[in-house]
């Protein structure tokens, strides 16, 4: 009769059997992959919220859109002109209809929802939009304006515990104040102040798809009439705005409104560019439709259309 083989002996025979690495029977099982410390603590958050939601350790974060375009513009204005007569350009030279149009739309919390609490915080919010006559080389590319917005933002979030009721759900209510101006001098110069309430909304289906609504009423701050560069902007520009807002998977869809512009963004990765980068990373494909007033501030009463294609970052993803 052979020798009894010892325990060490059979488990090496089955180890061999399953081919299996000698000393695997004595090694540890794997741990098991954080996924709770390794996941966005965002990213169960509709878009609307996701865009207002400032966890620990997020400084800067999106707040409009940030895109860089080539743009036409279908009426160039070579002499701007408001009811100020210290802010009349006289004539000049054409604007080439064909531009850079970029901007960029940012925050950040300056006090914070647990110091103030109850979902109480306040924001200080950026925005620059520009445009460059980068194709007149016989100008020297000059940039035709720049338009630039910092707002001070009181936030109070609406958003509820458990499940969200059927509809459209109130998710934040702002209060703000707001400068706009084109840093230039008489007789270019251009700027307003104001201070806003807006109620935002938003709206999810089981499909991950989500739409969001903002209305943003406004009061314009009064200047002397001496100083007042564009006494007329309330015409033009209104007393107030709409967006909405549709997000399907990785593709945002945007109208704003005001009484006399209309202006529609569309975005979508770049596929070529974007293929296996999460969604939050992907360069979109931007386009962008405006018509109506006010697409900068130097030509605030004179009416555009114009259409721009290009790229612009993950908005709301």
């Amino acid at each position: 009769m052979p020798p009894r083989r010892s325990t060490r002996a059979l488990a090496s025979a089955l180890l061999c059997a399953l081919r299996l690495p000698a000393g695997a029977a004595d090694a540890p099982p794997p741990a098991a992959p954080a996924a709770a410390e390794a996941s966005d603590p965002t990213e169960a958050l509709a878009p609307l919220e996701r865009l207002w939601h400032a966890t620990e350790g997020i400084g800067i974060m999106p707040y409009g859109q940030s895109y860089l375009l080539v743009n036409h513009n279908d009426h160039p204005n070579a002499a701007p002109c408001s009811p100020n007569p210290a802010d009349c350009v006289g004539p000049g030279p054409a604007p080439d209809g064909t531009e850079i149009k970029f901007a960029f739309s940012l925050k950040a919390p300056v006090v914070p929802s647990r110091v103030l609490g109850h979902e109480n915080s306040v924001w200080f919010a950026y925005t620059q939009q520009s445009h460059w006559q980068a194709f007149d080389a016989s100008h020297s590319r000059p940039f035709r304006e720049s338009d630039y917005e910092p707002e001070l933002i009181f936030s109070h979030r609406l958003a509820q515990e458990g499940a969200p009721p059927p509809g459209f759900r109130p998710v934040f209510l702002n209060l703000g104040l707001v400068h706009q101006s084109n840093g230039q001098s008489d007789p270019r110069s251009r700027s307003w102040n104001r201070i806003y309430a807006q109620w935002g909304a938003e709206q999810r289906w089981a499909n991950g798809d989500s739409v969001a609504l903002l209305l943003r009423p406004w009061w314009r701050l009064p200047e002397a009439a001496q100083n007042d560069n564009n006494p007329d902007i309330g015409h033009y520009l209104g007393h107030g705005d709409v967006e909405c807002l549709y997000w399907h998977a990785d593709k945002v869809l945007s109208l704003l409104a005001r009484e006399r512009a209309l202006q529609a963004d569309f975005s979508t990765p770049l596929l070529f560019l974007s293929r296996g980068r999460p969604r939050t990373q992907a360069l979109q494909l931007h386009v962008q439709v405006f018509t109506g007033y006010g697409e900068s501030l130097i030509d605030y009463n004179q009416r555009h259309t114009t259409l721009g294609i290009g790229f612009s970052m993950p908005y709301g993803l």
